[in-house]
Formats: structure tokens, sequence, C-alpha cells
């Protein structure tokens, strides 16, 4: 739910786009799925319906015997991207409307992550020495060093995710070249100076890279083609846009060994065909 409209206020073009979403996925709506998502008046939500058939005049009509708002045949969303990814980032979003109910929790779930413990504070200071251009100096705890004493500066400009945990992308001036720290081992922060470091430098930030992944060889022409329809790839094969510096963890997520190598059995289902070529983006 991302497209903007730009003659509605934020809580209006939410209650729209949710008014939309149950219309465009689950066939139906009324105004009592407004009145109990947002905590609105009945006489608020009816005045909501009536705004977006007048946006929308032919996406829905009214069902008297159901009660509910149906779409039409010539129903064409405005308001919400239609995609699988779209709705799944939808229901998964931490600030789903409907996300403390006891039917969402019966409908969707996700395997569990443990938590991995970030420091308010300590965020705040790389968050702020990030957007004002300052180096930082951190005590950092590694599995090499993991004693108290690492300290060193750094200098943040970007995040990233692996889907398990963050890290901040900064320039080590102890190492002198950019490098990933783990933002739960960043145990103390205890001084702050301008930098003078250029972030444009950190070339595999800003660079990208096309990891083309296939089918494993080692599959059977049918399991090919199920890993193929799997992953939407043409011609057997799917090329992923990637920031150089995230390659790691990609190949990581994927199953995919650096070098090359090939579980046994289907446990390997797909690898990456131009697996030298990332292999030199990530030495580089």
């Amino acid at each position: 739910m991302e497209k903007q409209t730009p003659t509605l206020s934020w809580g209006a073009q939410k209650r729209l786009q949710y008014l939309e979403f149950k219309l465009f996925w689950e066939g139906r709506v009324n105004r009592g799925d407004l009145t109990a998502a947002f905590g609105i008046s009945v006489p608020q939500a009816s005045a909501d319906f009536a705004r977006y058939q007048a946006l929308a005049p032919y996406n829905m009509s009214y069902n008297s015997s159901a009660k509910y708002y149906v779409p039409n045949e010539r129903f064409s969303p405005i308001l919400i991207r239609p995609n699988a990814e779209a709705y799944f980032a939808e229901l998964l979003s931490s600030s789903s409307i409907e996300s403390n109910t006891s039917s969402f929790h019966d409908y969707i779930d996700l395997v569990p992550n443990p938590t991995r413990l970030v420091g308010v504070a300590i965020l705040r200071a790389i968050v702020q020495a990030a957007k004002n251009k300052q180096k930082i100096s951190v005590d950092y705890r590694s599995f090499k060093h993991s004693q108290a004493g690492n300290t060193r500066w750094i200098t943040p400009h970007a995040f990233g995710s692996d889907g398990f945990r963050w890290h901040v992308r900064a320039f080590c001036h102890t190492d002198h070249k950019f490098k990933d720290y783990v933002l739960g081992r960043i145990v103390d922060i205890s001084g702050t100076a301008d930098s003078d470091v250029d972030v444009k430098l950190d070339r595999q930030w800003f660079s990208y890279i096309d990891v083309i992944v296939g089918p494993c060889l080692t599959l059977s022409d049918d399991q090919k083609n199920l890993v193929a329809m799997d992953y939407g790839m043409t011609d057997q094969r799917l090329a992923i846009r990637c920031r150089i510096a995230l390659l790691y963890y990609l190949l990581k997520k994927l199953g995919i060994d650096i070098d090359g190598k090939v579980r046994a059995g289907e446990e390997q289902q797909i690898v990456a065909i131009n697996i030298d070529e990332v292999r030199a983006a990530i030495k580089s």
C-alpha cells in the first residue's frame, strides 16, 4: 500500500487504502471493517465509502443481502499495488492495523527470530553521526577481539540488514577501509568528531551486480522446471540485483557457497551461474 493520493489527508488515505485492500484481496468490505480497524464513527466510515466511490466509481457495488460492498467486474485498484509481495508485506507489517486481533494471528505467522539487541542510545548516536558527517569512537567486540578496549574511530554512512541482524556500514580509521559492523556488538561510543571521509568512495556500497541464479545442475529436468517456476525464472535463469557490499549476506541467505561447492541431494536447489563474477566482486 504505497501509492500516494495527494488530495487526501494521511488518515483518509490509509483508510481508503485499507478499504481497497479488503475489496481486492478478500472480495468484500463494509463500514464495520473501517470502524473496527481505525476506531472511527459509522458516519465517518460512510463518508470514506462515498469518497472512494467518487474516486473509483466503477470499482464496487453494494450487496444488500450480504450487507457488504463487493468488487465489480471493472474493478481496477487505484491505491494499492496488487501483487503477492505487497499483500504479504502489508500483513507482516508490525504496524498492521489488524495485528492485535486473534483472527489475524490465526491467519498468518512468521518463523520467529531471536532478538538481536541494539542499544537505543548507541543507535541514535550512529544515526546522528551518519546524518551529520561525523566520525565516532566505538568499543566494538568481535570473536577476534571479544574483550573490552577494542576502540576505533569509524565514520558511519549507511545501514544494511541480512534479514537476521542489522549492520552499520562505515569507514574504519584503523584499517583504512569501509567495513560492516554488527550493531549489537558496539558496546560503547566514547567520542564524536567531524569527519573528512568521502563516503561516496565506498565503491562496494554504491555499486551493484546481478547475481544470476538457476536450478542446480544435479536436479532432474522436472525438478529444475519446478525450481524455475517457484522462483519465476525465465529460461531457468533469474537475475537478483544486489549491492556488492551485501553480496556475502545474499549468498548465505540463498544457501549458495561462495566457492561454488554444491551440497548433496536435493538440499541445494539453486546455484549462482556467474559465481566467478560474484566472487571477484566480493574480493574487489
